[in-house]
């Protein structure tokens, strides 16, 4: 399977697939900046699946810690 690496700049995310001539311009591109996120994946659907389903991992991960923030500030503020 090939690896897919990820590109992104203001409006777009791009995939390509790792050590290709596309990677490398997109890479010395100035437009776009890799993304820290590497993948194997049959094609490019099924690669940018797993980027998509990667970042809702996430997001979720940074709601719940945003909760437990919050939760933990507002019982500060009646202990003080």
């Amino acid at each position: 399977m090939p690896r897919y690496i990820f590109f992104v700049n203001d409006e777009k995310v791009t995939s390509a697939v790792s050590n290709s001539v596309y990677a490398e311009r997109l890479a010395s591109s100035s437009g776009f900046e890799k993304i820290d996120f590497e993948t194997e994946a049959n094609d490019k659907q099924d690669a940018e699946l797993k980027l998509k389903a990667h970042l809702g991992e996430n997001t979720q991960a940074v709601k719940e810690f945003g909760g437990d923030i919050t939760f933990s500030s507002v019982i500060e503020a009646f202990l003080r």
